[in-house]
């Protein structure tokens, strides 16, 4: 199943929402449990590229063809001295 950009990903039984920020080949899904979703925490499937934003937390894993997404770090950007 292919993933698009902006696509908006709602799991009601859990109360999570997330968006589609890189899309792919790939079914994104969720569990209960895990450390839970924050808003505005990126989320990426190494094995796929799909990259999700998510819109709404819940105590929540997300998961991309039933392996555990990532969380995504900030990017480092240099100071200006």
């Amino acid at each position: 199943m292919a993933t698009k950009p902006g696509e908006k990903v709602k799991f009601e039984d859990l109360g999570v929402e997330i968006i589609v920020t890189k899309g792919g080949e790939g079914e994104i899904s969720a569990a209960a449990g895990g450390d839970g979703l924050k808003v505005g925490k990126r989320y990426e499937c190494e094995s796929t590229g799909i990259q999700v934003l998510v819109t709404k937390p819940g105590a929540a894993t997300l998961l991309c063809n039933a392996e555990p997404m990532a969380l995504q770090e900030p990017k480092k950007t240099k100071s200006a001295d």
